[in-house]
Parts: structure tokens; sequence; C-alpha cells
């Protein structure tokens, strides 16, 4: 029997970005895990489609995550009504592929807010309940790009290797509590976010590897719950890779046109396989 229906005992789990693909993968399997889920996003719109495959119904709240104040009313919400969560999953990001030099104040803001400003300040709010309560569980979608930093990508690997430190150093905090911190590191996934990237400039480093599907995201982030440690990669070769050219990141210039070329090539095999010719 799950853990949390046991004895009658409820879990609850906040995903963030509930409405995208990869939310959806967890929410089904937290759903098939007995959690009652909270999930954010920014329109009550992308979330219908997720909750519309759960089998029991979540609480779906809309929160801007480039909005400071925003992200303070889920968090008192959260401690409110929810001072028992158990699991906070921080799922949204955001990328906007180009040179530094074209990006607007406004892509700044939003990239370092959606990928690093808003993950703290949801642990801000939520950690010293799970703190109170002696247990609890935070999972962060981090990024292979939270590693390994590429051009074009300046804003995105900025807010994604804070992120990586932020969560190193918290994990060392709370090593001798019941608290888990994990940072779940997948390469390319196959979401809209992927395919617009594909379509508009991304790199073709993203198609190095075999772009995974959502499910596998999801196995690794139950697996973060369940485990509490502190990088998972997905697939787990991208992540011994990731991690020699982090050591040495000349190694990326180096093997940059090879690794392009190779990019490319399946990064059009990819769209064919959605129909779509380039």
């Amino acid at each position: 029997m799950k853990e949390s229906m046991v004895s009658g005992i409820r879990k609850t789990a906040l995903i963030t970005g509930g409405g995208g693909a990869i939310a959806e993968a967890i929410a089904i399997q937290l759903d098939k895990e007995g959690y009652d889920l909270l999930l954010s996003d920014i329109s009550m719109e992308k979330m219908s489609g997720v909750k519309s495959k759960l089998r029991k119904t979540p609480q779906c709240f809309v929160c801007d995550q480039t909005n400071q104040s925003d992200i303070q009313t889920l968090v008192d919400t959260i401690q409110k009504n929810h001072p028992d969560i158990d699991v906070l999953i921080n799922n949204a990001g955001y990328t906007k592929e180009g040179p530094f030099t074209t990006q607007s104040l406004t892509d700044i803001h939003r990239q370092m807010w959606i990928n690093l400003m808003s993950p703290i300040q949801l642990i801000h709010g939520i950690l010293p309940l799970m703190v109170k309560r002696g247990k609890g569980a935070i999972v962060s979608i981090v990024s292979i790009g939270g590693i390994i930093a590429l051009a074009d990508s300046s804003l995105y690997s900025a807010g994604k290797f804070g992120l990586r430190g932020f969560l190193t150093a918290l994990y060392e905090e709370l090593k001798h509590t019941n608290i888990k911190i994990s940072g779940i590191y997948p390469a390319a996934v196959d979401t809209p976010m992927l395919l617009h990237e594909a379509l508009h400039g991304g790199t073709a480093l993203n198609w190095v590897n075999e772009v995974q599907p959502p499910k596998k995201v999801a196995d690794a982030v139950l697996h973060g719950i369940q485990t509490g440690n502190l990088e998972i990669y997905v697939p787990y070769s991208d992540g011994l890779v990731s991690r020699i050219v982090a050591v040495f990141p000349w190694l990326m210039g180096k093997l940059s046109p090879f690794l392009r070329w190779i990019g490319e090539t399946r990064k059009t095999k990819w769209l064919k396989s959605k129909g779509i010719e380039v």
C-alpha cells in the first residue's frame, strides 16, 4: 500500500509551472502515489489540461513567477491552508534563446526570476513549515544548462548555475535533518519549449543525445522525493559528460563544431519525426 494512503495519512505536493508537459508527467506520477496536488501556473487555462488527466482533483493557483507579490501570495496561501505540505517541486522554467546583447531588461528579469529567484522565494516561505514538522522534500528541476554554459543561453545558464549552487549549499545546511533536497538535471526533454527552441534558433547541442520523454523526468522527481539525492541526471550518462566539461570548460569550445554537427543532424531527424520539415 502506498505510504501516502497508510492509516489515512495524506501527503501534499506543490508543483510550479503546473500546466507544462513535465508538470503533467510529474502530476500523473504523484497522483498515482496518492498525493493531494497543488498546481500553480501563470493562468488557470494552462493547468486545465493537466487537471483533466488526474484521478484526484488538484487545487490550482494562478501565479506569475516573475512577480514577487504573486509568489508571496502563493506562499501565504500555502502557509495558511497547507502548513502540512510534504513536497515542493520547483518545475517552472523559461528560456529565450539568442545572444546576450539582443536580450532586453525585461528578458533578463523574466529569466532570472522564473529560473532562480522564484524557486528561492518559494523555498524561503515553505521550508520553515517542513522544519517545524521535521520532514519534507524539495525537488527542483534544474537542467544540464546549470552545469554547462552554452552560447546564446547566457541568462538561462546564469539562473540555472545559481540554482544549482543554492541547492548544494541548502543540502549541506539540512543534511542532518529529515528534509530532502534534490536537483534534477535533464538534458533535452520532449516539450513544447524544446520545439520552440528548435524552430527559433535554439542551440543544436540540445540534440547531441537522445531527447528524453517527460516521464523520465517525473521518474527522477519521484526518486528525489524518496532518496533525497542531491543531483539526479536524466539520462545518467549526460551527467557524467557534463561534469567533465564543467571541470574543463575549455573543452566545450574545442568540441563544439563536432557536437553542433551531430546536434543539427539529430534535430532535423527529431523534427521530421514530428512531421516538420526544415
